[in-house]
């Protein structure tokens, strides 16, 4: 048998018994936010992870098995839940890797395993909160312990951190009020009991866990019922910021005290000199530059409230935006916005993992850069499984403005890509300097004129805007006149000017 076989066994099971829960665990998702996708967000991270794991040949040694998936998992992770997830995996493998291996790992090796892991998803939480699935990792790792010292071997041992998970999973109902109010238990800790569940088979066999009661996750104790509507999905924070950081530096601490400083449920994990930061915020510019300011490639931003109102199984919108202030107006319109400050190091992993944010099934991407729509176009002609895509020919950050508002406003029966194809038709789009934008918008505007988009760089005042409401009030007095503080280098102004159907 290879030295990681079993190693394989777990991961794949892990993430195959949380695909067959993902429904359920969207259903209980209450925290931080009711925007019901840790199973979604889960299932994507560990996704990853095998992912990489796939493309290793079955000779591959039990370190290099630990190395892919912990590298996928953090480059793909997704959400708050996802982020934890893949920091406890990753310290989990690397420390039972340095004991030689899960399938000879000691009762020992495997507690000291449990308990780092835990202390490393401790640390990926700026403001950790107990009742969640930091108290069920803590638990596992003390119950598995306490079975080590007692003289347990190594099944025995992960048996009793299951065992201890569960507990502490049924726990998450009373000590979380989130979770108390709903009548659940915590859908961050449920995923990772499943993990736990899956670790415990693998060590001790498929029917080692036969004898012992499972966990209700729906818990009903005063006739609550399990649903997110009217709740507050943006407490907190109405948008999610995520982004990977490649540095030689421990840059843990630094990124978490950046981003608590602008959001909350902030989460950064470190593996092999890569930084997944997470973040919910009311000011995704802020959030965008911090990413920015510590040179990641891309930013993933997306509304919170309007992504939980999406149905994953219709078409998604993904915006690629080389301007990091639209990520705010893109995302509001329901897009899942990929911020890309280089579009020469534009990786097609971040594209692809911005399309199954946006949809399970179907997704339109529409581009601000030329650079940017080859990438996708290249994307889509060799993707050949879901989600599909389909690549609007838009070449300016107005177009794709054109085309999430559009896409906004669809109602059922209409095709979601030929409305948004239309509005970049319908829109005519230039560049200028603040010079020159009067008698630029001038050339552009006429009676059909409907819409007028300005995209401002940084340090370009909006002041310089004034002359051109005049002058586009007088060509087009029923145009509407749109600002954006765009935050681009150059040029001073883009320029979108869209006409009537």
């Amino acid at each position: 048998m290879a030295e990681s076989t079993d190693l394989r066994h777990w991961l794949t099971s892990g993430a195959g018994a949380v695909k067959r829960a993902r429904k359920n665990l969207d259903a209980i998702n209450v925290f931080p936010v009711p925007d019901s996708d840790t199973g979604t967000n889960l299932y994507l991270t560990l996704q990853e992870g095998n992912r990489a794991v796939a493309k290793l040949p079955e000779s591959a040694t039990h370190r290099e098995v630990v190395a892919a998936f912990s590298r996928g998992a953090l480059l793909g992770a997704r959400g708050n839940s996802g982020v934890i997830i893949s920091q406890y995996l990753t310290s989990f493998l690397s420390s039972v890797d340095s004991h030689g291996g899960l399938t000879g790992a000691k009762p020992k090796a495997i507690a000291d395993a449990l308990e780092h892991a835990s202390d490393a998803a401790y640390r990926a939480v700026g403001s950790p909160v107990e009742g969640t699935v930091l108290t069920v990792a803590r638990l596992a790792g003390q119950g598995a312990r306490a079975a080590a010292s007692a003289g347990a071997d190594r099944e025995g041992t992960v048996v009793e951190a299951v065992v201890s998970a569960r507990a502490a999973l049924t726990a998450t109902h009373d000590d979380l009020p989130q979770a108390r109010e709903a009548g659940v238990v915590d859908a961050g800790a449920a995923g990772l009991v499943l993990q736990l569940e899956m670790l415990a088979e693998t060590i001790a066999g498929p029917e080692a866990l036969a004898s012992f009661e499972e966990v209700p996750w729906e818990l009903h104790d005063h006739d609550t019922h399990l649903t997110t509507q009217g709740a507050h999905v943006h407490d907190g924070g109405a948008y999610e910021v995520m982004f990977v950081v490649e540095d030689d530096n421990d840059i843990r601490e630094a990124l978490t005290d950046s981003l608590h400083a602008v959001g909350d449920s902030v989460t950064v994990t470190g593996a092999h000199g890569l930084y997944q930061a997470h973040v919910h915020t009311d000011l995704p510019h802020t959030a965008v530059d911090q990413g920015i300011a510590s040179h990641a490639r891309q930013i993933v931003v997306r509304n919170i409230k309007a992504s939980h109102d999406a149905d994953r199984a219709s078409t998604g919108v993904v915006a690629l935006t080389t301007c990091p202030g639209m990520a705010e107006p893109f995302a509001d319109a329901g897009a899942v916005v990929l911020v890309v400050p280089d579009p020469a190091a534009m990786k097609k992993r971040g594209l692809r993992r911005a399309v199954k944010d946006a949809s399970g099934t179907l997704a339109v991407v529409v581009a601000g850069d030329p650079q940017l729509r080859a990438v996708a176009t290249d994307v889509a002609r060799k993707r050949r499984k879901e989600p599909f895509l389909t690549v609007l020919e838009a070449e300016h950050e107005a177009h794709v403005l054109a085309a999430v508002a559009a896409a906004a406003l669809v109602t059922p029966g209409q095709d979601l890509a030929e409305e948004m194809a239309a509005a970049v038709a319908r829109t005519v789009v230039g560049r200028s300097s603040a010079d020159a934008l009067d008698e630029d918008v001038d050339a552009l505007v006429d009676r059909d004129t409907e819409v007028v988009s300005l995209i401002l760089a940084t340090g370009i005042p909006e002041s310089v805007t004034g002359v051109v409401r005049t002058s586009v009030s007088a060509a087009a007095p029923t145009a509407d006149i749109h600002v954006y503080r765009g935050g681009q280098s150059h040029p001073a102004v883009l320029i979108g000017v869209e006409s009537g159907a």
